[in-house]
């Protein structure tokens, strides 16, 4: 019996060693920003490759990608450098259109700053044949920079501040040196271009004139063409998205939980159903920051005289604002625990929800520092820093610097407020769930919370 071959496979075609990138500069309507000097540079540990070639752009304002064919891969590869070129965006905004780079490098955008100093901006990675990469103006959230135009805040002398590997944050420091920068963020879009293969398959059948048998011969034409692939997506960068702490202890340890439970006379299985509930069981950002929740009635009664600061909310609210200019900040009934207002105390654990109460902790410091620590909850057990005397601590600096050192610190304020809190230390006892969350958090406590903590001893005992 003859045997017929069988048509081969379609090949997938493999992918370029380089892509096109283009980079254009936008502010936050979207607008082009003009006149701005720009350095592009091989990303931080990139490889040297191949020098890059530059190619003029279509019209910008579209985010289109300029009509340049890929370069050439050539088989003799030439030498390898480490990329580095300067531009100036033009009406458009747009700054360059690197022909070749290497496909899933990354590239830094910096811009020349006030000093002539170029400063680092965004990090791209191109990943699709043909990229377009948009860079929008930095948002600036703090009041002191709320006024500069888009290219001037890209053009900010941001020589910023960092933390040695190994070194504890202190408050003093966080609010001086890096609270100008909290809430800076960097926003860059990739639109939903790519360069797509369409390839056409041809077979051709011939008979051997000898054996008389049948071959197939399959061959592929490749068509390229620039497709729209979606919406574009775009990626936040923040400043302080870096290491800002480094805590002396992070994890919390089973021993660490029984030395607790002993202390106060309770199982290690509830202690830890309250630190899932308050934080998810973990003390500190992945940046290192201590968690915290900003309540600005909180600071409110801090500002007040110490015999009206445990008043009723309904006496309060009689009480004159000493900051009616920053409700966010300073009110007497709870609220603003998210972007937008809300009484409703249901806040996230991640770590860019604790970034915005960083930024209003920041602004409310610039008010007053002490009523500002002491309007926070810290830490794996969100311990509220108001009372931060009976606490046994000489100041609310104190408490906080504490909180950043480590979560066995942490501990010892969880440790000392249910101390303190004789009715929360028995409800604790008895796993009075309700009580508890009464007595610990206050009467506006978050009305899940019991059945949160009684969930977690029931998984934990």
């Amino acid at each position: 019996m003859a045997h017929h071959q069988h048509p081969a496979s379609q090949p997938k075609a493999s992918a370029a060693p380089y892509v096109q990138v283009t980079l254009v500069f936008r502010d936050v309507l979207q607008k082009p920003i003009e006149g701005l000097s720009v350095q592009i540079k091989a990303g931080t540990g990139a490889q040297p490759a191949p020098q890059w070639t530059t190619g003029a752009g279509t019209d910008a304002d579209t985010a289109s990608a300029p009509a340049v064919p890929l370069a050439p891969v050539s088989t003799a590869p030439p030498p390898a450098v480490a990329n580095s070129i300067q531009a100036t965006t033009d009406k458009d905004g747009y700054a360059v259109t690197i022909r070749n780079a290497a496909r899933n490098q990354q590239i830094d955008v910096l811009v020349k700053n006030r000093r002539g100093e170029f400063v680092w901006k965004a990090t791209v990675t191109p990943k699709k044949d043909i990229s377009v990469f948009t860079v929008t103006s930095p948002e600036y959230h703090l009041e002191a920079t709320t006024k500069l135009t888009p290219k001037e805040e890209f053009e900010q002398d941001l020589n910023l501040p960092f933390v040695k590997p190994g070194e504890v944050m202190t408050i003093e420091r966080l609010v001086k040196e890096f609270g100008p920068y909290i809430g800076w963020s960097q926003k860059v879009t990739e639109q939903g271009k790519v360069k797509k293969d369409t390839p056409t398959r041809h077979k051709e059948t011939t008979v051997d004139d000898k054996t008389k048998k049948k071959k197939t011969t399959v061959t592929i034409e490749h068509h390229y063409k620039v497709v729209d692939t979606g919406k574009p997506a775009t990626v936040a960068f923040n400043v302080l998205g870096s290491k800002l702490n480094y805590p002396k202890t992070l994890e919390i340890s089973e021993r660490k939980y029984a030395e607790a439970a002993k202390a106060l006379g309770c199982e290690a299985a509830a202690i830890k159903a309250v630190a899932m509930t308050e934080s998810q069981g973990a003390g500190f950002c992945d940046n290192g920051l201590p968690k915290i929740l900003y309540e600005r009635h909180v600071f409110f009664r801090s500002l007040l005289p110490k015999d009206k600061q445990n008043e009723k909310t309904s006496l309060l609210k009689k009480e004159a604002n000493p900051f009616p200019a920053f409700p966010n900040l300073c009110l007497p009934i709870p609220g603003g625990y998210t972007a937008g207002e809300t009484d409703d105390r249901g806040w996230s654990h991640s770590d860019e929800k604790v970034m915005h109460q960083y930024e209003r902790f920041i602004q409310a410091c610039a008010l007053n520092r002490d009523a500002a620590i002491m309007a926070c909850s810290w830490g794996a057990f969100q311990v509220l820093a108001f009372f931060y005397k009976e606490l046994g601590y000489t100041s609310p600096t104190e408490l906080a610097n504490l909180a950043m050192q480590g979560v066995d610190e942490q501990f010892d304020l969880f440790i000392a407020y249910v101390n303190m809190n004789d009715s929360a230390k028995k409800a604790l006892k008895k796993k009075d769930w309700k009580s508890f969350a009464y007595y610990y958090n206050g009467h506006s406590y978050p009305k899940k919370y019991p059945d949160k903590m009684s969930k977690f001893y029931e998984k934990f005992k």
